[in-house]
C-alpha cells in the first residue's frame, strides 16, 4: 500500500508539473505572438504615413510649379494631419510639421525655401524643389517624436548645343534629374513632356535620349534652323506633373 500511495504521489506530481510547463508554454507564446503582431502593425502606420506623407508633398510642388501659390504645402499637411487622426481612431497618431523658410545646402546649391517650397528657373540649370520635416507620434505605441524628411526635387541642365553636319541639324541637348541619396541625384529616365522654343518662337516638341559616359542620361532636341540658335527655352515636365522651365543663351 506504502509503495502505490508513493507512486501515485510521484505520478501526480510529474503530471502538475507538465500541465505548468505547457501553460508557461502558452502564456510565453501567446505574448510574443500579441508583441509580435503589434510590432507588425506598428511599422506598417509607420511605412504608410512616410509614403503617403512623400506622395502629398509631391502633389504640392506639382501644383506650386503650376499655379506659384506657396501656401499650398502648408494647406496640404493641415488637411493630413487631420485626415490622419480620423485613418488611425484609437492609435493616438500625430503629426506634426516643420517647413523649410531658410538656404539650404543640397546637390551643390543653395536653395531658399518659402514654406517649404523653392524654385530657381529661366537659367541653364534650373530646378523646384519642396523641403519639409515631418514628426510623428503613436501615443498607443508609445511612439513619440520619430522624424523623417520629405524633399523632392526636379532639375533641368541645358548643355552646349552643338551641330550635326551629317544631317545638318542642331542638337539642344539637356539632363533631367530628381532627388537622390546621399551619392547626388538620379536621372529622370521617362518625360510626361518636354518642350523648346527657339529663335523665331520656332518650338520643339520632338525628342530622344542616349547616355553619355561623361553627364550620364542626355535628352537632345533637333532644330533645322540654318542658323544656331542665340536662345533656348525649354520646360519639362516629370511624371509627378512637377515643372521646371529653363532658359539658356547661346
Amino acid at each position: 500500500m506504502k509503495g502505490k500511495k508513493g507512486q501515485f504521489i510521484l505520478i501526480a506530481a510529474l503530471l502538475i508539473a507538465i500541465m505548468m510547463v505547457s501553460v508557461a508554454l502558452i502564456m510565453y507564446s501567446a505574448r510574443t505572438y500579441y508583441r509580435h503582431e503589434r510590432w507588425e502593425e506598428y511599422l506598417s502606420i509607420i511605412d504608410d504615413v512616410k509614403l503617403a506623407s512623400t506622395r502629398l508633398v509631391e502633389i504640392s510642388l506639382a501644383n506650386y510649379t503650376w499655379t506659384m501659390n506657396n501656401g499650398v504645402l502648408r494647406d496640404n499637411l493641415d488637411r493630413w494631419q487631420r485626415d490622419l487622426r480620423k485613418a488611425y481612431p484609437g492609435y493616438g497618431v500625430s503629426l506634426g510639421y516643420l517647413l523649410s523658410n531658410s538656404p539650404q545646402q543640397a546637390y551643390g546649391l543653395t536653395i531658399t525655401y518659402i514654406q517649404g517650397l523653392a524654385s530657381q528657373w529661366s537659367n541653364s540649370t534650373s530646378y523646384s524643389s519642396a523641403n519639409v520635416t515631418i514628426s510623428l507620434n503613436l501615443t498607443s505605441f508609445g511612439l513619440t517624436g520619430y522624424r523623417f524628411m520629405a524633399h523632392v526635387f526636379l532639375q533641368v541642365t541645358i548643355l552646349p548645343i552643338w551641330k550635326d553636319k551629317k544631317l545638318g541639324e542642331w542638337i539642344i541637348p539637356f539632363t533631367v534629374n530628381k532627388e537622390g541619396n546621399k551619392e547626388g541625384l538620379v536621372p529622370v529616365s521617362r518625360l510626361s513632356k518636354a518642350e523648346a522654343l527657339v529663335d523665331d518662337a520656332i518650338p520643339i516638341t520632338d525628342y530622344t535620349y542616349r547616355y553619355n559616359e561623361t553627364v550620364g542620361f542626355v535628352y537632345e532636341m533637333r532644330y533645322s534652323g540654318s542658323k544656331k540658335p542665340s536662345s533656348v527655352q525649354l520646360t519639362v515636365v516629370d511624371s509627378r506633373v512637377i515643372r521646371v522651365n529653363a532658359n539658356a543663351t547661346l
